[in-house]
């Protein structure tokens, strides 16, 4: 079953001065740019974007749902080259709704998005990819279809 979408997403956490400057300041018009600060604001604002408007989460295979897009490279690279992310992402295990997860998110931009640590990783060049990088998050697609043939054949439809 496809989780529904939140018709009224409160963004304004979000929509503030400090991240808006952070944005301007270190979010490419492209890709992921050339500076692990680059790098860093384009994983947290993928994560970010994607479970306010599709419900995706970066680790499916615990208690949360998520259904289009596998994040998990974006939640990989932060764990192996972000320290401070670690404690915070490895409690998507701890979450078993959609409000703990939320407070997951918003503890991952309050720490990881900090002006003076942006301003240090800016100094330093890109290093991996936030678009391919293995690690412990993994996201397990569900094939509906199979699903469908399975209760087709079970006797259900």
């Amino acid at each position: 079953m496809k989780k529904m979408i939140k018709s009224s997403v409160d963004w304004s956490y979000y929509n503030n001065e400090r991240f808006d400057r952070i944005d301007k300041l270190y979010l490419p018009d492209k890709g992921e740019g050339d500076t692990m600060a680059t790098q860093i604001v384009v994983a947290v604002n993928k994560l970010i974007y994607k479970w306010y408007n599709d419900g995706d989460v970066y680790d499916n295979t615990g208690s949360l749902e998520g259904f289009a897009n596998d994040l998990s490279s974006y939640a990989n690279w932060l764990y192996k080259y972000v320290p401070e992310s670690k404690s915070i992402l490895i409690g998507v295990t701890d979450c078993y709704n959609d409000s703990q997860y939320e407070r997951l998110l918003k503890k991952l931009a309050d720490t990881i998005l900090d002006e003076e640590d942006l301003e240090h990783y800016s100094e330093k060049p890109k290093v991996g990819s936030v678009y391919d990088c293995d690690g412990p998050f993994q996201f397990s697609w569900i094939d509906d279809k199979d699903e469908d043939e399975d209760e087709d054949e079970e006797g259900y439809w």
